[in-house]
């Protein structure tokens, strides 16, 4: 465990040291003042609106984060053979792949919640208080990012960074578009797009699940069952994509 936290904290520092980190910080904070002004426009709307935005602008943050930034972190340290000095030492190759994705998830936790101080003050200043609807939608954000660190970190294990982010990115479309297919293939009496759907949704995790952004914007109840069903969805998801990443590493030559 102390070798998870030591790559972890390292990770962490190096993510931290990254200027592009700042950068998607200031462009995240400036769409979510943009809402403002959007909702300017229609005034009955201005408060969805600036939610809607403010949602968007953490959702796509924390995507950026998880995928672009997720796919130097295993490739780049084989590329450049600097994952040697460390597998020399008594750590083991899924160690290494927990630790480097704990440093990127603690600082795309950072930035979630420092976007969202920043989108609840703009709703204070507008007479909206932040709920637990408004938490919920922010939890729903980690935990699609979390899964997408995974899946970017796997992609890294094989393939080089900008493979490993087309992959990822691939995911990511087809993971917000399985409802979209579940709803034709419920229509369709065609048996091969059925059979397609069905291993679609098999392979594929369901980014939908976590969208949860529409229950404060509309004011619809919390229900927690289902916050507990796709938190454990994440987390088995988390733990396959690391332990096949971690079987992939062990194979491969790296020398």
């Amino acid at each position: 465990m102390t070798q998870v936290l030591v790559i972890a904290r390292n990770t962490f520092r190096e993510i931290m040291r990254n200027r592009i980190l700042y950068g998607l910080i200031v462009v995240a904070v400036l769409l979510i003042a943009m809402s403002l002004a959007l909702g300017q426009l229609t005034f009955a709307e201005q408060s969805r609106i600036t939610v809607d935005f403010g949602f968007a602008a953490i959702h796509l943050s924390s995507v950026i984060l998880a995928i672009f930034v997720g796919s130097t972190l295993v490739s780049r340290e084989i590329e450049k053979k600097t994952i040697m000095t460390l597998l020399v030492r008594p750590i083991s190759r899924t160690q290494f792949v927990i630790g480097k994705s704990l440093g990127l998830l603690a600082v795309i936790l950072i930035s979630i919640a420092l976007l969202a101080m920043v989108l609840a003050g703009i709703l204070l200043l507008m007479n909206l208080r932040p709920n637990m609807a408004f938490f919920v939608g922010l939890y729903g954000i980690c935990l699609e990012a979390t899964v997408l660190l995974c899946v970017t970190l796997f992609f890294g294990t094989f393939a080089s960074s900008m493979l490993a982010v087309s992959f990822a990115l691939g995911v990511f479309l087809i993971g917000h578009w399985l409802e979209s297919l579940s709803y034709f293939a419920e229509r369709s009496h065609n048996k091969a797009f059925i059979l397609v759907e069905r291993i679609t949704r098999a392979i594929f995790p369901n980014l939908e699940y976590f969208n949860w952004r529409a229950l404060f914007i509309y004011g619809d109840p919390v229900r927690y069952g289902d916050v507990v069903w796709v938190t454990v969805y994440c987390l088995a998801w988390s733990a396959l994509l690391i332990s096949v990443s971690a079987m992939i590493l062990a194979k491969r030559d790296l020398g």
